[in-house]
């Protein structure tokens, strides 16, 4: 199999050392998505044949895993793993980030990597004043059907002219994993914050429920390039002069349990590794006493994703 030789520096610290902690080659990953049930042409798969070994880096200095940010999905790839729920409508960050805002007296919101505009209805009908940056041309048409401004360009690009200037919030919800430089971006969201203002991040946690579905591979190239810890934000404030005013993560529910229990038993004979035991019967029976015992409240960090609140000093 083949594999790039050149030394990847870490993305959030710039550390030049770090191990290979895990690795799957371009045909895995090609299988993975078939159990799955998406299959893409080979343009979607950039560098990645099928020979081509991809492999998780963990930097030595900070921690960090990343993978080479040159991986990361293109326009063909992102046009066709678009489906039904790809953009959720309704996620914890979206609810949680307006009652923050709200708290602290946040009008003007940017929503970098918009969707199809699920924030901005929510936001807008909160009584704030919206705008949103997307990519990917067909949501952003349904976000602009729906009422919203919405800019298809890189942040680096956008004139504070074209929004009527600096934001109060910007949110990055589901963003940065994708990103093979996240420190500039959130860089560049900080030079459009008004003096005090904040960037709201939401990224998947490699510290919950996502580590039991390590093989799922939207958690792969040319999906995500990097993986994401609350010791990883503290990292990030520091690099990018930001106070981290607040982190934690989403409570798991019972329902995640079953689904990462089902998605990590579909996926393991392709690369021959073993199943959790037990079958749908024990499943139940673990989600159902998950449940009704209030254990979701003994891990409040264990769900799918991980929040932060940063603030412009």
């Amino acid at each position: 199999m083949s594999a790039s030789d050149q030394i990847t520096d870490c993305p959030l610290c710039g550390g030049t050392e770090n191990d290979v902690s895990e690795q799957l080659s371009g045909a895995q990953l090609r299988q993975l998505w078939k159990q799955l049930g998406h299959e893409f042409t080979r343009d979607a798969w950039g560098r990645i044949h099928e020979r081509y070994l991809v492999k998780l880096h963990r930097c030595q200095q900070c921690g960090f895993a990343f993978f080479d940010p040159n991986l990361g999905g293109n326009e063909a790839f992102y046009r066709q793993v678009e489906h039904a729920e790809y953009y959720t409508p309704d996620r914890p960050e979206f609810t949680r980030t307006l009652k923050f805002a709200g708290r602290r007296g946040l009008r003007r919101i940017l929503d970098v990597g918009c969707g199809s505009g699920a924030f901005l209805g929510l936001a807008k009908r909160a009584g704030h004043e919206v705008c949103g940056i997307e990519l990917n041309g067909h949501a952003a048409a349904k976000a602009r059907a729906n009422g919203h401004t919405v800019f298809e360009l890189l942040l680096q690009d956008l004139d504070p002219a074209q929004t009527g200037g600096a934001f109060d919030l910007i949110t990055l919800f589901q963003v940065l994993e994708h990103l093979p430089n996240p420190v500039r971006v959130v860089r560049e969201a900080l030079a459009r914050l008004k003096s005090g203002g904040f960037i709201s991040i939401a990224v998947p946690s490699d510290e919950g429920i996502c580590r039991w579905t390590s093989l799922d591979p939207h958690q792969w190239p040319p999906h995500h390039v990097s993986r994401w810890r609350r010791k990883d934000f503290i990292q990030l404030a520091r690099v990018t002069e930001l106070r981290l005013v607040k982190c934690g993560g989403d409570i798991l529910l019972g329902s995640g349990i079953e689904q990462s229990w089902k998605v990590h038993n579909a996926l393991v004979p392709v690369v021959e590794r073993r199943s959790y035991p037990g079958g749908e019967a024990l499943l139940r029976m673990i989600s159902f006493a998950y449940r009704k015992t209030g254990m979701k409240f003994l891990f409040p960090r264990w769900g799918s994703s991980l929040y932060g609140y940063f603030q412009k000093k």
